[in-house]
């Protein structure tokens, strides 16, 4: 039989991302047996330059880093190459750590200290496996600049809509994370579309915005006297959504008393609207979404861990306008040409100028951004071109960071204290001399940033940490050591 792997692969390139100097020296060893060509990185910080240098076809990645964790560069890789076969190597016989990896995408967990054997079977698979993804790659139908409401070609956005057409057919939850703007509805809307449930209703309900004590009723309706304001019957969005999608966004802001109903909704797929004693049976394929960290919020308390295992079945990741290269022209082109035709204007395109201020900035609001930009431009400018002065000052990214960051920013003058006052207020904040503010401790101010920038993102640590020019894997240390001596603002 002819079913053996290759025993070489000698047009692949393997990331190996190991701070211990002799083991990344053992993995290497075992990778070039295989004839490919091979890179270590001692730090998360490494392996992010690295992964911009692909393609990479493998990746062996520890967890814990010095400056960072083996999960975040795990994001950066099937960001960028999504058919790279990551395989988690790690120190911590964790199932936790073996189900986040799975979820995030890896291809295998191997726990130190590595066999091996099975270690190079497991990168002769996931070579393999890249290679074909390849060969599928070469035959596939040109890249798609649009699909459904979506518009890119990036290889990001490929991989988003060949995971969208393969999950629509299942029955299986899906969840879709993305930074805010990022199109979550969209991606809902298109999961929906191409799945046999398209001519059923699509109802979507933001868990966000909605009171508390309405929430419930929106989700599971009521019958007329159930509350004071029930003046009628009425259906919740499960039962609008029968036999279609029940699109919940923002899910981890769902009040937690409520999610213990959802959860036995989806366990049982029964709902009982509120004051009625009979149950009805509902048929509702369940996609939700969130820009937050959902582990972090289940550590919080915040998002029950029983219904995160429920709905984080699927997960889907939106990747932010700032990783997908030059969709940013193609978007800016699309909306240009449709509020252009609305607004009967005479825009036709970019100038060169213009274009590469639109590929300079960052986008924080990602395509919300974007398409606010144009629809300003349109709105108040005509004629064949965009130039670059008629572009508004893109600084929304720069003032998100100073907002966020007490560093780059004139700290407010402290009011004048006594030495004596300011030694018992906190005896390790003295001042350098006398009529001088007081100095305090590092510590303290490093607390205060973090508290500082998480307010300023609404929670959310992966944008906390990047306006601080830290690893999120830092704040989650740090905030660690707090528990027990004060809350985070903002919590």
């Amino acid at each position: 039989m002819s079913t053996a792997l290759p025993a070489r692969f000698p047009d692949c390139r393997v990331l190996i991302v190991e701070d211990v100097l002799p083991l990344s020296i053992q993995y290497r060893a075992h990778a070039k047996a295989l004839g490919v060509e091979t890179v270590v990185a001692a730090s998360a910080a490494e392996a992010q330059r690295e992964v911009a240098k692909g393609p990479w076809h493998a990746a062996l990645v520890d967890i814990n880093l010095p400056d960072g964790s083996g999960f975040e560069v795990m994001q950066w890789l099937l960001r960028r190459w999504p058919a790279c076969a990551v395989i988690v190597v790690t120190g911590e016989d964790s199932m936790d750590n073996a189900v986040r990896a799975a979820h995030a995408g890896a291809m295998d967990f191997l726990e130190k200290p590595v066999d091996p054997d099975r270690l190079q079977i497991t990168l002769r698979n996931g070579l393999q496996a890249a290679r074909l993804a390849q060969q599928v790659e070469a035959l596939a139908p040109t890249q798609r600049e649009r699909f459904h409401s979506f518009v890119g070609r990036s290889a990001a956005m490929q991989s988003v809509y060949r995971m969208i057409e393969t999950v629509a057919a299942s029955r299986a939850p899906v969840f879709i994370h993305g930074e805010s703007g990022t199109g979550k509805e969209l991606a809902a809307e298109a999961i929906h579309a191409c799945s046999a449930r398209a001519k059923a209703p699509l109802v979507t309900l933001n868990c966000a915005a909605i009171p508390k004590d309405l929430i419930e009723s929106e989700l599971f309706g009521h019958i007329k006297g159930a509350f004071t304001g029930a003046t009628a019957d009425r259906n919740g969005a499960f039962l609008e959504a029968d036999g279609g999608t029940l699109f919940l966004d923002e899910i981890a802001e769902l009040d937690i008393n409520v999610q213990a109903k959802l959860l036995r909704a989806l366990q049982t797929g029964e709902v009982r609207r509120l004051g009625e004693n009979r149950a009805r049976t509902v048929d509702a394929r369940i996609v939700c979404a969130s820009h937050r960290d959902l582990y972090e919020q289940v550590r919080l308390g915040r998002l029950r861990e029983d219904l995160f295992y429920r709905l984080y079945v699927v997960p889907i990741e939106l990747p932010a306008l700032r990783e997908r290269g030059e969709d940013v022209l193609l978007i800016a082109q699309a909306m240009l040409e449709k509020y252009a035709r609305e607004d009967g204007k005479g825009f036709r395109g970019f100038s060169d100028e213009a274009q590469a201020r639109l590929v300079a900035h960052t986008w924080p609001g990602n395509v919300r951004e974007l398409i606010n930009v144009i629809r300003a431009v349109v709105a108040l400018h005509d004629g064949a071109t965009v130039e670059a002065d008629m572009l508004p000052p893109l600084q929304a990214r720069a003032a998100a960071e100073a907002l966020a960051s007490p560093v780059t920013r004139p700290a407010p003058a402290a009011p004048s204290m006594p030495v004596a006052e300011a030694a018992s207020a906190n005896p390790q904040a003295l001042p350098a001399r006398e009529g001088t503010l007081r100095i305090r401790p590092l510590a303290e101010v490093e607390r205060e940033a973090i508290q500082q920038a998480l307010q300023a993102f609404g929670g959310n640590i992966t944008h906390a940490a990047r306006a601080l020019g830290i690893n999120a894997s830092t704040i989650h240390r740090k905030m660690a050591r707090w528990d027990g001596a004060g809350t985070v603002l903002g919590e």
